[in-house]
């Protein structure tokens, strides 16, 4: 792959790497035991700067006896980098950080996020996240692009099969944006409707709430099948990085469970959803 590794192709380069020396086995060793393979190409895939095929990938796993959960999530992130999804018709409106928030929000289990600023954009109707997208946007690229891809992400939450679990911690500053005549009554009325989703829960962290790890900025905890895949996207879109450190991510995860027990409970959260709701109309 020519240029910067995406954090998908980083994080199969360390398993192959972490597996490889839990399994006992030396690089010689196992470039003489799979034909086709030899030292440069081994350091290459495990260094990400080639992908390995999906069958390459396969015979290295089975040779390190991995897991059989664990082969298969990173078999599926593998074939993943050859498949087009949707987004492909917008790779001109989209930074390689995006599709790749795209591509793990589709094969995550779970996606835990705090903000202060802003709606979750899995939560965003396209009035809001029009208004909010036409400030910030750095690009040439057309807002309706953008906001179309941003609409497009919010079906992992109710697609038939494994939607995935959303639990958000907002902070209530970014409940009060006026992003524009009745926008904002509309983003509280969709709050409130996800909220229903029974695999969506939402708390609301009050302005008078003490000091708390969200202060350091929002942030967005995705987790898989096995934990030591999970990852963090801090920052916006713009200046932000992932976490991949698995003690690192664990920091956010702690984090966050100390913002869930600031902010108001899931039934609490809701009523004061409507509340403000009923103040802008």
């Amino acid at each position: 792959m020519a240029g910067v590794p995406t954090v998908r192709h980083r994080r199969i380069a360390a398993e192959l790497r972490r597996l490889r020396e839990a399994s006992g086995l030396s690089a010689e060793e196992v470039v003489t035991r799979l034909d086709g393979l030899n030292m440069p190409k081994l350091s290459r895939y495990e260094n990400a700067r080639t992908n390995p095929r999906p069958e390459v990938v396969e015979a290295l796993l089975t040779l390190y006896g991995c897991d059989p959960e664990l082969k298969q999530v990173l078999l599926d992130i593998t074939k993943d980098k050859d498949r087009r999804g949707w987004w492909q018709g917008y790779k001109d409106a989209l930074n390689p950080l995006y599709t790749d928030l795209i591509t793990l929000e589709s094969t995550a289990l779970g996606i835990k996020s705090y903000e202060a600023s802003f709606i979750p954009g899995l939560f965003q109707t396209r009035a809001y996240a029009r208004s909010i997208i036409s400030k910030l946007a750095l690009s040439t690229v057309g807002v309706e692009a953008m906001v179309d891809v941003r609409v497009a992400r919010q079906a992992v939450l109710t697609r038939t099969e494994n939607p995935v679990a959303m639990w958000a911690v907002v902070h209530e500053s970014a409940l009060s944006i006026n992003a524009g005549e009745g926008v904002m009554a509309d983003q509280l009325a969709r709050l409130v409707d996800v909220s229903h989703l029974p695999n969506v829960q939402i708390q609301v962290l009050e302005a008078t709430s003490r000091p708390h790890p969200g202060m350091d900025g929002a942030f967005t905890l995705l987790e898989f099948p096995q934990r030591d895949l999970d990852l963090v996207l801090t920052g916006g879109l713009i200046a932000s990085d992932w976490v991949e450190d698995t003690a690192h991510v664990d920091v956010y995860r702690a984090a966050f469970n100390e913002l869930m027990a600031s902010a108001l409970g899931t039934d609490d959260s809701r009523e004061f959803l409507i509340a403000k709701k009923a103040i802008l109309t």
